[in-house]
């Protein structure tokens, strides 16, 4: 076989562009397809759950968990423990809940106008 000179293979045909028509994104569809995913709640006391949604603290992540405004699903659950314990945290644990309400802090703040 030479170096300078390709072989041919025969193509494979192209479908139509009619058939990737049902795997392309309509718009709109996202939001019927997150609302018919089951959304999983933060495990929130009554009083807890008023105060934060009064507050509009609370999110819902795009894998439908719900969160606290500027952290992730890990951090809100930990910032979560850490907010129930308040001030009889050992020094590392108080300077994590620190750390954590600061960023949902300024989350809530760049929401404000």
């Amino acid at each position: 076989m030479s170096l300078g000179k390709k072989t041919r293979l025969p193509r494979k045909p192209t479908p139509p562009p009619a058939a990737f028509s049902d795997m392309r994104r309509v718009a709109g569809s996202g939001a019927a397809e997150a609302a018919s995913r089951p959304v999983r709640l933060l495990d929130l006391t009554v009083e807890e759950r008023a105060e934060l949604e009064q507050a509009n603290a609370l999110v819902i992540d795009g894998a439908g968990r719900e969160c606290f405004r500027g952290l992730s699903i890990a951090e809100s659950l930990e910032f979560l423990e850490l907010r129930r314990i308040g001030l009889d945290n050992d020094d590392q644990s108080f300077l994590k809940l620190v750390l954590l309400g600061d960023l949902h802090e300024a989350a809530q703040r760049r929401l404000s106008p």
